[in-house]
């Protein structure tokens, strides 16, 4: 599919977002300090994307906090280059430890591009462990679940996964027990996912803005991302 103008003036802004956060991911090593009460009724674990570390996902995490939630984050994943099979089993982890420390709160992932991808893996792998924690369900914000034609174009292992032929991809895709507990929040235009769509049988929003890593800071992605968290959480 080419890339139209808007793209690329879509595409400029969105990595200059991307460039901040990288080099600040690199040269501060220090671990996340956004936390919320402990005592919280809902505990969100963030999930980043490929080749993202957990500060690009601090912005909408206090947010988060804000609006009276605790956050996770998953620093185990580093910058999220392993399969989505392998880092599903981290995030299990973490669901495990968040659930322990708080018995009585419910738990919600939150997860960005890949990290949507993970947070149903292990959706759809807990759901077979009914006697486990379980998480309320996942937002997933700009998350390729059917893939992105144009990671065929790149060289890095990581980011063919996304490849729309790759089976794991499609098996995913094609896995529908966890649709009731997944929230989607997508922007307008997202020049890494050309025509990302909403997938039949989940609820979902469109954004007004622009970008795949820009919305993780902004007002309006956070209001889609907070009703899909309370959304989640009424039900239960």
């Amino acid at each position: 599919m080419p890339i139209t103008l808007r793209e690329v003036l879509v595409w400029a802004r969105d990595y200059q977002f991307a460039a901040r956060m990288h080099l600040r991911s690199t040269l501060d090593p220090r671990p996340p300090s956004v936390t919320g009460m402990p005592g919280a009724r809902v505990h969100c674990i963030m999930i980043p994307g490929v080749v993202e570390r957990w500060h690009f996902m601090e912005p909408l995490g206090k947010r988060l906090v804000h609006a009276g939630h605790a956050v996770h984050f998953v620093p185990e994943l580093g910058r999220h280059l392993m399969p989505v099979h392998e880092a599903a089993v981290l995030v299990r982890v973490a669901v495990d430890r968040v659930a322990a420390a708080h018995p009585q709160a419910q738990v919600v992932l939150v997860g960005h591009s890949k990290g949507g991808l993970s947070g149903k893996r292990m959706l759809v792998d807990r759901a077979g462990e009914p006697q486990l924690p379980q998480p309320a369900g996942l937002v997933a914000l700009a998350t390729p679940f059917a893939g992105s034609s144009r990671a065929r174009l790149m060289r890095n292992a990581a980011i063919r996964e996304f490849d729309p032929t790759n089976e794991s991809l499609r098996a995913l895709a094609a896995e529908r027990s966890a649709d009731a507990r997944i929230r989607v929040v997508l922007p307008d235009i997202d020049p890494h996912i050309p025509g990302n769509l909403i997938p039949e049988g989940t609820a979902g929003v469109r954004l007004r803005a622009n970008g795949h890593f820009r919305p993780l800071a902004t007002a309006e992605a956070a209001r889609a991302v907070l009703a899909a968290v309370d959304a989640l959480t009424r039900a239960r």
